[in-house]
Parts: structure tokens; sequence; C-alpha cells
């Protein structure tokens, strides 16, 4: 049983290959042979993407494009033609004559016909003679074939599959059923349209046709879909021994002092975001603030928080577990150390769409969400207000730390020193803010 053949469109690298064996002359058939493909399909290529270089204007180039051109002994033949030339004339062969083009007046002028664009080659990639013909000449170029065939492809994919009369008749139908009241779903139902109806709606949208958004009953009521700009898409093996499985990989000793960050927006328009860094055994969460979210900002606040850590980064968050947002997308700077280059961290992603598998980190952002709402814009915040936030979100006594606060089981594991780097600090249980509006407005 034969395989399925597989059709695909010739490559740039195809091209060069069939520009190659233009210039050396080779036949369609070994053309084709050699990129398994069928001869006509050459052929095709060949006369669809070949570039006319019109006639040659070199000095030595033929003077006409007569066929009798090389044998022709024609003289004197203005002396009977014209007249007025006859004081003048040199009695020479009238085809080297400067003073008229022969084939202008010559009776026996007949156009020579180069039979090699006429077929097989079609081209005059290997001619000889190519730089003193006086014909139309054509030549196979790869760049040119390949600018040619994307330019074609892209005209190809736009506007819409519709004649003249289709458009006249669509437009006349859904018309009439619009004035008796009809819906257009019921109009394309009841009559044999040559579009379906949501070509319609999208021919309306473009204005395409003759009918406005107007027209139609609920058009009007809707706004026209604003479509997400594209995420970056990441080469194959971009998380290659950072995902979630080489995560599990690791023993359950490494993964409890897992360090869960993420960023948290305040509304749609800010530029500044939060850096969140929840250690899971503690329940202790870390607030940072980036000016903006990316991956060279959150780098960079890591890197501060590796000089408040006294060189114990990797003691305290050796082990970071991300989702897939693209200011975490500079793997290797994060994992850097700032100080001697070497590795910091171990860095490691969740599946996509998969916020559950850092739960506990998702969890806590409930705490900082009463503080701030959804919505809240973060352009008045700073890092001074954004500690203080911390502090009264780790000094709310939790029932799964034993009815203790994440700072006091911080305080038992982390150094003085780094916490009053950070500038936090315990609250009374009495004074703890978790409300909105207290600790920071975005008005002032």
């Amino acid at each position: 049983m034969s395989e399925k053949k597989t059709y695909k469109q010739l490559t740039l690298d195809n091209r060069k290959m069939i520009e190659r064996y233009l210039d050396e002359g080779k036949t369609y058939a070994r053309i084709a042979y050699d990129l398994d493909v069928s001869p006509s399909t050459i052929m095709r290529e060949v006369r669809r993407n070949r570039r006319c270089e019109w006639i040659s204007r070199s000095k030595g180039a033929d003077k006409t494009d007569c066929e009798h051109f090389k044998s022709c002994k024609v003289q004197t033949i203005c002396d009977f033609e014209r007249g007025f030339y006859e004081n003048t004339c040199q009695r020479k062969l009238c085809k080297r004559c400067s003073m008229i083009t022969c084939s202008d007046i010559c009776p026996d002028y007949e156009k020579r016909i180069c039979w090699n664009v006429l077929r097989a080659p079609l081209v005059c990639n290997a001619c000889e003679h190519f730089a003193r013909c006086t014909l139309e000449r054509y030549r196979y170029s790869a760049g040119s074939a390949q600018v040619s065939a994307e330019r074609r492809n892209a005209e190809s994919r736009r506007g819409f599959d519709l004649t003249t009369e289709h458009v006249e008749y669509l437009v006349k139908t859904v018309r009439q059923g619009l004035r008796l009241g009809q819906s257009v779903h019921h109009i394309f139902e009841a009559n044999d349209l040559p579009c379906s109806e949501r070509t319609f709606y999208r021919l309306v949208e473009d204005q395409s046709i003759g009918v406005i958004g107007i027209e139609l009953a609920k058009k009007a009521k809707y706004k026209k879909r604003k479509h997400k700009k594209d995420s970056v898409a990441h080469k194959r093996g971009f998380y290659r021994n950072h995902e979630y499985s080489d995560y599990l990989d690791l023993s359950l000793t490494e993964r409890a002092i897992t360090t869960e960050i993420d960023t948290v927006w305040g509304c749609k328009k800010d530029s500044k975001c939060i850096l969140s860094l929840h250690r899971i055994d503690l329940h202790f969460q870390l607030y940072l603030l980036l000016e903006a979210r990316t991956a060279a900002e959150t780098v960079a606040a890591l890197d501060w928080l590796e000089s408040c850590c006294d060189g114990r980064f990797s003691e305290f968050f050796g082990l970071m577990l991300a989702d897939r947002g693209s200011e975490f997308d500079d793997i290797e700077g994060i994992e850097r150390s700032v100080t001697d280059g070497e590795k910091r961290c171990r860095l490691y992603f969740t599946d996509p769409s998969r916020p559950d598998q850092k739960g506990s980190c998702e969890k806590n952002h409930v705490e900082l969400r009463k503080i701030i709402p959804k919505g809240t814009p973060l352009a008045n915040m700073n890092a001074f207000v954004l500690a203080e936030i911390c502090s009264h979100v780790n000094s709310t006594i939790r029932l799964g730390c034993g009815n203790t606060t994440p700072m006091q089981l911080a305080q038992m594991c982390l150094p003085a020193s780094l916490m009053d780097n950070l500038g936090l600090s315990l609250i009374s249980p009495n004074e703890v803010v978790s409300a909105p509006g207290i600790l920071y407005s975005p008005t002032k």
C-alpha cells in the first residue's frame, strides 16, 4: 500500500536549488527528481515567478530583433523607400546603418522568436546570448520568487470570495426580509444565500457590502469585539528542566520550603504591580513593588532582596515556583546571584492554566485584597506603605499557623536583620488593620 501523498509549498531552499539547476541548464525532470516533486510543479513555479529583464541595452547587443539579422546582406534599402537619405548613405549594410532602424522599413523583416521563453525552460538563466539579446528576456531568481509567492499568498487571503452578482443578490434579499421585520437568521434559513450568516455579519462589520449595522435590529446594541494581543510565544523547550513535573521529582523535604511567587495588579491602566513571595511552610508573604510588570523589574527586585539577605538568599528563598507569566521569563536572571554570578535559587513553573498548583500563594492573596481591593490604582503606592501593609497581613492570627501569626513564625526562622532591611515588624493583635482605605488610599 503506497503512502499518502502530502502536498507542501516550495520553500526558499527549494527555490535556491531550482535557480542553481536552471543556471546549470538542468531539465525540469532532473530538478523535480531531486526535489521529490512533479515536473509540472517546477514548470508552474518558474512560469509564475520568473522575472522579465526586457531587452539588452549593452553596446554589443544586436540592433534589431529580426530573424534574418545575422545573415542579412541588404544594402541601400533607403534609396527606394526614403530617398532623402540617399545623399548621406555610405553604401554599407543596412543593418549597420546608424541613420535608420532597418526593421522599420524593410519589407522582409520577420520578428525573431525565442523558443526558450515559450517552452521549457521558460527562462534565460543558462542562455549564452543573454547579454546581447534584443528579445524580452526572463530570469528565475529564488529571492524574487519567494517574495512573489508570499505576496500572492497574502493577497489570496484578503477580502471575500463573492462576485458582484452574489453581493447584489445578498444585499437585495436581506433588505427585503428586514423590511418585513424578519430576523437575519430567518432570512438565511429561508433563502439560499451565497455566504453563511456569520460571514454576513463580518462583512457588515468590515463595511464590505452595502448593508450598515444600524439596519439590523440588534447589531447597533453590540460593540465591536476587541481581540486580545497575542502573548509572546516561547520556542519549544523554553521551560525544559523547569516544568512542574521536574518540580514534583524533588524530594518532599526540598519542596517543603518552596517560595511561590506571583504578581498582583491594581487596575488595568496601572504600570505598577506587586511582586509577592509566599513561603508555604511559614505562611509568610512578602511584597515587593515593581514599577512595571516586566522580567527586568522582577530580576531587579529579587537582586535587591538578595542584598537584604546578607548572602543567605539560597537558604531563605532557594526554591521558587511561579506561573508562566512574561514577568518570569528571564529564568537565568532570576536564578543568577547578583554578587558572585553563581546560582542563587532554582525556578520552576506551573502548568498552563493551573493556578491550583501554587494554591497557597493564590489563597493568601485574599489577605492582601482585604486592604487593596481589586481595581484599586497603585499609582501612589510606595515601598514604605507596602512594607506596612505586609506587616499587617502577616500579623493576622491564622488557624493554619496554630493560632499564631506568619510574622511570628518568620521571626523564628529568618534573621532579625532581614526583617529590619525589609522594614517589617510584628503588629499588636488589637492594632492589625484588614480593611481598605486605612493603610493605603489611592488618592493620597
